[in-house]
């Protein structure tokens, strides 16, 4: 074998050597330090002493805006301190379609490293593209003073590149189950928020403040949807004290909106000299609109990046959900709050049974009771007598229905209307509203008893039972509701209240179908009442045989 075979083989294996030994420090920086910051640190640390150059960066570009960072530089004399990210993007331009190493000398080096003070000597460049199955992911670049790179030094550089690819992948990975842990734990905290029990308002404002907290912004928002309105209206900020807000209120308003109109987030920047960024989310559950969550100016960033809106859908993810049970509720006590039991409200909140305000067809009794002889005995009463024993007389009659699990439909001047049967289903309703309207008797003639002595004449109620399939549920437009029902059986029970005579009760022959073996009656025939058929039966209640059995 000659010298100059000798020597070639030893070049190669010396290479060899340096390629081993390059791979195998990039590996233990990648086992032994999961940290990405740590590990780019290293990377550029080990390859400057590999590849024994002046100047190592590592360069990424962000998935998100595509835009060249710098993560590590390892400045071994501390000459390139004062590189513009220009020049970075300069030689990215280069490289970014192509695998192979460039190498840049002379006047094909970037002008503001050729003119860096206290260097005398040529800079040359090398970089190369990193990346993982045809997609950039950024850029390896190193430098030297008075040293030129040679084929050796682009085989290992080309070494380097295939490593640090999957570190980089390595890297994104980690910080994406990062994301994920934090996203984890802000769910976490939203979802104890919750289980606390606050009110609504608290509630608001203290899942703002983790929001707030989590998205590292200045202020957090919350804006709710009136649906009557059909407008948003502000409801809870972080900080009232902001800017202040009123003058930037138009510009939360108008991109909230936006939100809601394209029902997804939207993001914007630069808006105002105060208002530098702004986040918001839509809150829509099962099709219907609860409103608006958002975040403001986004410290340390011009905007609000993919991970932050991230974190913006796992707190919405849990606060749709509690918002719009809350404005349930609140819904639910608005409609129903005075018109049932506090036991049974609380069993409608607590329930998890379907919405019970919207419509639906049911077989319910209804229940009117009025006053006989009203008119006469308002022209009669002096006013203020006359209303002191109206409101007596409506507040024992509502008594005597909320005891007995009844619903209080309304109040029409002296009338009131009851249902039996919902919002909870009675399979007794018939028999529950009869022993109600005996309850309501006794209750008014006791009354009578102490309004009669203050001078207001005695007056008997008639009341009317009617049964059968009505519509019921929550009734009315944007600007009132109610919970009542619609349907035949509720104008017959309207008609029988009129023809019963004071002190009676008088029940149609669905009711009495129901209960005839628990009440005694008589039957009535012959009465004619509007839009019923002539020939039909109804029946007044002479007392109870047997009553419910709890």
């Amino acid at each position: 074998m000659s010298a100059l075979t000798r020597e070639r083989l030893q070049q190669e294996l010396h290479l060899k050597q340096r390629q081993i030994d390059l791979i195998m420090a990039i590996d233990h920086v990648r086992d032994t330090m999961p940290d990405p910051s740590a590990m780019m640190t290293a990377l550029v640390n080990v390859l400057a002493d590999q590849l024994q150059v002046d100047l190592c960066c590592i360069c990424l570009t962000d998935r998100e805006t595509g835009e060249l960072t710098l993560k590590a530089i390892n400045d071994r004399h501390k000459q390139f301190g004062q590189i513009r990210a220009d020049v970075f993007r300069e030689v990215e331009s280069k490289i970014m379609t192509s695998s192979e190493v460039l190498v840049l000398i002379g006047e094909k080096v970037p002008l503001q490293l050729r003119e860096l003070p206290d260097i005398n000597e040529q800079v040359t460049m090398a970089i190369i593209s990193i990346r993982m199955k045809e997609k950039s992911l950024g850029m390896l670049v190193f430098a030297r003073i008075g040293k030129s790179f040679g084929t050796d030094d682009v085989a290992l550089i080309k070494i380097a590149e295939s490593q640090v690819d999957s570190a980089v992948i390595q890297t994104y990975e980690y910080y994406t189950l990062q994301q994920r842990n934090k996203e984890l734990e802000v769910i976490y905290r939203v979802d104890n928020i919750r289980d606390q029990h606050l009110s609504f308002d608290a509630m608001l404002n203290t899942v703002l403040a983790e929001l707030q907290c989590a998205i590292q912004a200045e202020a957090g928002f919350i804006m709710l949807y009136n649906q009557a309105e059909q407008l948003l209206e502000l409801r809870a900020t972080t900080r009232n004290d902001l800017f202040p807000l009123a003058p930037h209120y138009a510009i939360i308003n108008r991109v909230a909106t936006e939100s809601l109109q394209k029902a997804k987030m939207v993001w914007q920047h630069d808006l105002s000299a105060e208002l530098r960024s702004i986040l918001c989310l839509p809150l829509i559950l099962e099709n219907k609109i609860i409103g608006v969550l958002g975040v403001v100016n986004r410290f340390g960033r011009a905007t609000f990046d993919s991970e932050d809106r991230r974190l913006l859908n796992a707190i919405a993810s849990q606060m749709d959900t509690a918002i719009f049970e809350s404005l349930q509720q609140r819904h639910l006590r608005e409609v129903l709050g005075r018109s049932v039991d506090p036991h049974i409200m609380e069993r409608l909140l607590t329930s998890s049974e379907a919405d019970f305000l919207n419509c639906e067809r049911s077989v319910l009794s209804v229940l009117y009771a009025d006053i006989r002889g009203s008119t006469a005995l308002a022209e009669q009463t002096e006013p203020d007598l006359l209303l002191g024993f109206i409101n007596d007389y409506l507040g024992r009659m509502t008594d005597v229905i909320l005891a007995h699990e009844g619903t209080l439909d309304k109040f029409v001047g002296d009338e009131v209307m009851a249902l039996f049967g919902a919002p909870f289903p009675r399979p007794d309703h018939a028999l529950r509203a009869i022993q109600v309207a005996l309850k309501m008797q006794q209750a008014h003639e006791a009354v009578m008893d102490t309004w009669q002595k203050r001078g207001v004449t005695r007056s008997p109620i008639g009341i009317g039972i009617a049964t059968g399939e009505l519509i019921v549920g929550e009734i009315g437009c944007r600007k009132r509701t109610d919970y009542t029902v619609i349907g035949r059986a509720a104008n017959l029970g309207a008609r029988l209240c009129g023809v019963a005579q004071g002190g009676e009760i008088i029940i149609s022959q669905a009711t009495y179908d129901l209960v005839k073996d628990n009440v005694e009656v008589e039957p009535i025939h012959g009465v004619k009442l509007k839009g019923v058929p002539e020939g039909m039966v109804i029946y007044s209640v002479k007392h109870l045989l047997r009553g419910l059995s709890s």
